[in-house]
């Protein structure tokens, strides 16, 4: 069963929200990341939904999200996590944030211990200026520089999101993510926001020390929008951290692998 409704922020931002799977299991969030939809989940949705009730939603400023006046910042944007799970009477259900939704998701689970099950961090690094970042060519590509179109500026990015074996075995499914990021662009105003809020993380990674929530750290071993240390370096912060390395593959593990991701985050979780 697919459910969808708005959801309204503290500041009175509204939030499209979806529900994947029976309403009867326990709930597992997953928080996008930098210039992404709730879509970029859409290949690990169904080997999680047959477990959980899933809850994806499109950040403020994407998708078809209000953007709102507030300045953006990581607290702000855990807040919307939590107006997420105020909105469909979840008290704490597991969290899996994906690159920069892995530091909303550190976020939300220093501020707000009690509303996190297990947490769940993808392809991310501590949040503020302790992270180590990515080659500047990587970045350039990510961030789509010189493209003309919306369509060019993805097919740029998914040169680094994923690794060269997936890019040479997977052409159609590149291809598809392609044209619907063109058919849904971000707004330049709108990604600006999101990397000056993680720009302002401050000392957030110096409090990782205080999340409880049983934590599992994921990587892919050939990431080079978040190079491999990132995830080592939040494994040896927070406390009794686990991780589990994804080997040969790029920043979107979770495309390239989904049915491992799916189990993996199981495992941990049952475990």
């Amino acid at each position: 069963m697919t459910e969808t409704q708005r959801v309204v922020t503290e500041d009175g931002v509204r939030l499209a929200v979806t529900s994947h799977g029976n309403a009867a299991h326990q709930a597992i969030l997953l928080i996008p990341g930098l210039g992404a939809a709730a879509s970029v989940f859409e290949p690990l949705v169904p080997s999680l939904q047959r477990r959980y009730r899933v809850i994806t939603y499109d950040p403020r400023g994407i998708g078809a999200s209000d953007r709102g006046d507030s300045e953006l910042s990581l607290p702000l944007m855990a807040g919307d996590g939590i107006a997420v799970l105020n909105g469909f009477a979840l008290t704490r259900p597991h969290v899996l944030g994906a690159s920069m939704g892995g530091a909303i998701a550190q976020q939300l689970a220093v501020d707000h211990p009690d509303r996190v099950d297990h947490l769940l961090l993808a392809a991310t690094a501590p949040a503020g200026r302790k992270a180590i970042p990515p080659d500047p060519r990587a970045m350039d590509a990510l961030l789509g520089k010189g493209a003309r179109t919306p369509g060019d500026a993805y097919r740029l990015a998914c040169t680094v999101l994923y690794s060269p074996h997936f890019q040479r075995t997977h052409p159609d499914f590149i291809a598809a993510q392609i044209a619907q990021r063109a058919l849904h662009p971000v707004k330049p105003r709108v990604f600006s926001a999101q990397q000056a809020a993680l720009a302002r993380a401050g000392d957030l990674g110096d409090r990782l020390a205080d999340i409880v929530a049983p934590t599992l750290v994921m990587h892919g071993t050939a990431d080079v929008v978040s190079p491999i240390e990132n995830a080592q370096m939040l494994a040896t912060r927070i406390p009794h951290a686990r991780t589990r390395w994804f080997e040969g593959c790029g920043h979107l593990f979770f495309h390239e692998r989904p049915e491992e991701t799916g189990r993996v985050v199981h495992e941990f979780v049952r475990g």
